[in-house]
């Protein structure tokens, strides 16, 4: 097999990224306490770029504090952090590739967890759910006032990024974070018009990416991490997020990234280890392709550059998004473009330490060793 078509340009709204090779949007918690850049992002993004990919996506930043789930996650809601947010942009951008942020409210699952119960975790209705294992919590219901909050952070983000020199950004609304929160039967009991038939529970993402649109230029890009399948009795469907996605594209997405299941139902049988199977998301992503015009990101499991490059020879999706791959070996891109296949390192840790190490700031076991020991796998140091 040639890899050829991992790396002809794709055109995301106005923008050309030189391949097809997105690094995929993975929380390694490198900014500091406050919520700003640090060098370490500068270095862990940057060398993404570097090692090849074409569209470096960044892991979600919170829009606003209510909306931050870790401790170490990057906010984007003031102008303070403006410097930080360029300095990024433009160490993402020198290397050749597109930079996005992706922009999140963690909704439901706000942090801080240990003290969750001190403060209103926003969620479309008050229901129950298990945070983690064995511990129970209840969100509280969020206003119509504070969805109108919600709706004017993102947009607040999205002009926030633009002025720092990011070419777009990808708005989150998958997982069971707040905009994928209303889409769900399950999770959203509303009566007004938030809730209740499916033209009101996908309200919230319209209007979001109504309002990003808005506020940015037309030349900026804008996705959607999109919730493709909730994969729980009586949820979101596959189904309903072909119905979603030509009205997000109507809005202003102009490119979709599906990704099924939210955090709640990986616990579940028969979810338990879906994100270890190869390809476990091509069907769904295949879906969504079918019902728009605009690219469409393909994600699982798809670090074998051969299984990648199936995946756009069939027509499944216009790009690969890769997360671990690149977080274990930023230079998959450059491996697979001069044929060197044995080269790549690759990603066979189970419990993988990256996850179990988020809070600090995720590593990986597989990195070289003075890697492992600054904490993130940036550029190489003498």
């Amino acid at each position: 097999m040639t890899f050829e078509t991992l790396f002809t340009p794709l055109r995301i709204g106005a923008r050309v990224a030189p391949n097809r090779i997105m690094l995929a949007p993975m929380s390694v918690c490198y900014g500091d306490a406050d919520g700003y850049v640090t060098p370490a992002q500068l270095e862990h993004y940057g060398r993404r770029a570097q090692g090849g990919a074409g569209v470096v996506v960044t892991e979600n930043f919170a829009v606003s504090t209510a909306g931050r789930q870790m401790p170490r996650q990057t906010l984007v809601a003031s102008d303070t952090h403006l410097p930080g947010l360029s300095a990024l942009a433009a160490e993402i951008k020198r290397h050749g590739a597109l930079a996005l942020v992706q922009l999140v409210h963690a909704g439901r699952y706000a942090g801080p967890w240990d003290v969750y119960d001190q403060a209103r975790r926003l969620a479309p209705s008050a229901v129950p759910f298990e945070l983690t294992p064995g511990r129970v919590v209840t969100p509280q219901e969020i206003t119509e006032a504070e969805i109108e909050e919600s709706i004017e952070a993102f947009a607040h983000a999205a002009w926030l990024c633009e002025q720092a020199g990011f070419d777009g950004v990808h708005v989150h609304a998958a997982q069971g974070f707040l905009i994928s929160e209303f889409f769900s039967p399950r999770m959203n009991h509303r009566t007004d018009r938030w809730g209740g038939d499916f033209a009101n529970r996908v309200r919230l993402a319209w209007e979001v990416v109504r309002a990003v649109r808005e506020r940015t230029s037309p030349d900026f890009v804008l996705g959607v991490h999109l919730l493709v399948d909730e994969l729980m009795p009586g949820g979101w469907s596959v189904e309903d997020a072909a119905r979603l996605a030509p009205l997000l594209v109507e809005a202003g997405a102009q490119f979709l990234f599906p990704v099924p299941a939210t955090f709640e139902a990986l616990r579940c049988e028969p979810n338990i280890g879906l994100f270890s199977r190869r390809g476990y998301g091509i069907d769904s992503t295949r879906a969504i392709k079918s019902t728009v015009d605009v690219p469409v990101v393909a994600n699982g499991v798809l670090g074998d550059p051969h299984d990648a490059a199936a995946v756009l020879e069939r027509g499944d999706a216009d790009a690969i998004g890769l997360a671990r791959p690149l977080f274990v070996d930023p230079d998959w891109p450059s491996k697979v473009a001069a044929d060197e296949i044995g080269a790549i390192r690759t990603c066979p840790c189970d419990p993988p330490t990256c996850l179990r190490t988020q809070l600090t700031g995720a590593i990986c076991d597989h990195w070289p060793p003075d890697a492992v020991e600054r904490g993130h796998l940036g550029y190489q140091h003498p």
